[in-house]
């Protein structure tokens, strides 16, 4: 799993520990790209939506 600087997560696509995190945390599937260059594909992920319940008052 990686981090970019602009807050993106990165999972290989055979790496299921990670993805089921994710997943159970809520993030859900930008897009899925194939690198040819590395011969890999990954996962890009977005953040899960903050939702007004989860706003402090």
């Amino acid at each position: 799993m990686t981090q970019l600087s602009n807050g993106t997560i990165v999972t290989d696509i055979d790496a299921a520990h990670d993805n089921t995190a994710l997943t159970a945390q809520g993030y859900t599937i930008r897009a899925i790209e194939t690198w040819h260059d590395h011969d890999t594909t990954c996962i890009l992920w977005d953040a899960p939506r903050i939702k007004e319940a989860d706003l402090p008052y």
